[in-house]
């Protein structure tokens, strides 16, 4: 099919409206204040720390990738090595601060470690341990399966070591969080001003007992008992999951003005196409937090048709992880007060 002089011109000319569009949406995206990522892991096999990595999980393809990306290698000191080069990277970026997630267990019916069945387990003294040594750059949030026996305790002893959050894994953890027994468990968490964050949405990186709890429904237990949540991942999952939670945290949204979401590992390569169904949705927008998923990477290519030449480039040949992610999302068109509002979640 032939094309006009003049219908080429304007299609042209939509493609540069198009760019310079994108080009204003990330100048006005800049962050205002201090740019927090809410989303980042800590790790470590137990060289050096009460962390480990079960054989199961160190077959899964993730482990040897990931230790490929960081430029990691066992050798004795794998847990320093990880966090150093986590802070590398950080520091080397135009993000402030972390969040850094520890990992709870699955527990069995006594309430106890079930260390056979837990693949992936970052303890919350650890975390503090780190964060201790980075206090400019790492806000601690600790994680809590509330299924074990001393959750409670467990908690007001993270309060007091200063954790800024809690983090819930339903998938990888085995537990139902929109369970009855866990209400004084989350009226205790709000009671203290700290926020929730919950895995919502699909998980490939880490074996699971499978998504039956990882609908954002399930935080309405949490949201009615005061808890500022944050559904991480906002409910989402990978482009050939069948699985689509994102019609409840829609749904919830507007009924919750306690509800938030974030966009960790929206931007990778199975994901291209979460940020923008969460662009067109103006409700969950609003409500959308800045995070990385670090050390998961974001993948511009993509989003080759949404991106001019020279941001695509750009970022491609970018290979600070905080730093892509960050940029990427701003070229995607993510507004300012994305960026600005994991800061006054956490009162940074």
């Amino acid at each position: 099919m032939k094309i006009g002089r003049r219908a080429f011109l304007g299609t042209a000319g939509a493609a540069a409206v198009a760019l310079w569009g994108n080009a204003c949406r990330s100048e006005r995206s800049e962050p205002r204040g201090t740019l927090v990522d809410v989303h980042v892991h800590l790790f470590g096999v137990g060289d050096g720390s009460e962390c480990f990595v079960s054989e199961k999980q160190k077959a899964h393809i993730s482990y040897r990738y990931f230790l490929r990306l960081l430029g990691l290698e066992e050798h004795g000191s794998l847990d320093r090595d990880y966090v150093a080069e986590l802070v590398r990277q950080l520091e080397g970026s135009r993000v402030d601060k972390a969040l850094l997630f520890a990992q709870d267990g699955r527990y069995d019916r006594n309430g106890k470690l079930d260390r056979d069945e837990t693949h992936v387990y970052v303890p919350n003294e650890y975390l503090f341990e780190v964060v201790e040594h980075h206090p400019d750059l790492l806000l601690p949030c600790a994680s809590i399966n509330p299924q074990r026996r001393d959750a409670l305790d467990e908690l007001e002893k993270c309060v007091g070591r200063g954790a800024r959050a809690i983090k819930v894994h339903p998938p990888t953890q085995n537990v139902d969080p929109s369970a009855e027994r866990f209400r004084p468990f989350y009226r205790k968490i709000a009671e203290h001003g700290i926020l929730l964050i919950v895995h919502t949405g699909t998980e490939h990186s880490s074996y699971i007992v499978g998504h039956q709890f990882s609908g954002p429904v399930r935080l309405e237990t949490a949201l009615q008992e005061g808890c500022v949540v944050i559904a991480a991942h906002a409910g989402m999952g990978a482009f050939f999951d069948s699985e689509d939670f994102f019609p409840e945290l829609v749904d919830l949204v507007p009924r919750y003005p306690n509800l938030y979401c974030d966009s960790a590992v929206l931007a990778s390569m199975f994901r291209w196409r979460n940020l923008p169904r969460i662009l067109e949705d103006s409700g969950v927008l609003e409500r959308l937090v800045h995070a990385s998923d670090f050390p998961f990477p974001s993948n511009a290519l993509v989003f080759w048709n949404r991106l001019g030449p020279g941001k695509l480039l750009g970022l491609c040949s970018e290979p600070n992880i905080f730093e892509r992610d960050f940029r990427l999302k701003q070229a995607l068109g993510l507004p300012a007060a994305c960026f600005d509002l994991g800061a006054r979640l956490l009162g940074v």
